[in-house]
């Protein structure tokens, strides 16, 4: 097992090597991997509630990330008016979830239920981390995003297990839900957030006041740990361990993107703060 973690981890910090640094090539690779990673992440959810006997449409979610993904992402002249697309979208899909709840049948009212709360859970937070790519060149301030949010997952989890081993473990937060989340580990997941953050702000090449980015970690690395507990919630509802098999030894797409399901939101919300000049 910690063989297969061992290669999902390289795998996916080359492919994240080349989304950053890859001059020539990282935007491409972004658009070719980002929006399937969500997509699987959106099938992997409702599979989940398939196999604990709450049905959802697994096809249907998928195809709707991916369409508001490419939205986003695909050149303009792909895309002339991607409003107008949007629209027809959302209008078909509130036909289609009048539709199943005029059904009356109990499997097809439950599963448009279902599909439509997958896809409001997902869809906003995804796209918003597709459009984080496109703000600055090579995907800055997504960089800045996965690097706090992130760094939040590892030092809960180098803290939360040390601070385990202690006489008398360590004081849970939710042990219903999340068994191994710990206030010990929430604080150091913050503290190596803020150090992660620091180094952006003194290495980086774009000028952020410290202020900003420390509170910008701090919210972020929040939202980190309350879509991690998110996913716990719904694995738990679903009793299922893993989202899914889809990167190596570390579980499914939505394994590997819980940290980002409040994220993507926050992020945008401190990143209008910033042009607002609210700091100043």
């Amino acid at each position: 097992m910690f063989k297969f973690r061992i290669i999902g981890f390289v795998l996916l910090m080359s492919l994240l090597g080349g989304i950053f640094f890859w001059q020539g090539g990282g935007f491409w690779l972004f658009i070719a991997s980002a929006p399937l990673l969500a997509g699987v992440a959106a099938g992997e959810c409702a599979a989940m509630l398939n196999k604990s006997g709450r049905p959802a449409f697994v096809i249907p979610v998928i195809l709707t990330v991916w369409f508001f993904a490419a939205t986003v992402l695909l050149p303009a002249d792909l895309i002339p008016d991607w409003r107008f697309l949007w629209g027809i979208m959302l209008l078909l899909l509130v036909i289609a979830a009048l539709a199943g709840l005029l059904s009356m049948k109990p499997a097809v009212l439950s599963a448009t239920m279902n599909s439509a709360g997958v896809t409001v859970l997902l869809a906003p937070p995804l796209i918003l981390l597709l459009l984080t790519y496109l703000l600055a060149p090579h995907g800055y301030w997504l960089l800045f995003l996965c690097l706090v949010t992130k760094a939040t997952d590892t030092g809960g989890y180098i803290v939360g297990t040390l601070t385990a081993k202690l006489p008398g473990g360590n004081h849970k937060i939710a042990p219903s839900v999340s068994p191994k989340k710990s206030w010990e580990g929430l604080f150091g997941g913050m503290i190596l957030s803020m150090a992660a953050a620091w180094a952006f702000y003194r290495f980086g090449s774009v000028a952020l006041p410290l202020s900003w980015t420390l509170v910008a970690a701090f919210v972020l690395s929040l939202g980190s740990f309350f879509g991690d507990l998110t996913e716990s919630a719904i694995k738990r509802l679903c009793e299922v361990k893993d989202s899914g098999s889809f990167v190596p030894g570390m579980g499914g797409a939505f394994d590997v993107l819980d940290s980002f399901l409040y994220n993507g939101i926050l992020f945008w919300g401190l990143y209008l703060l910033l042009l607002w000049d609210f700091w100043k």
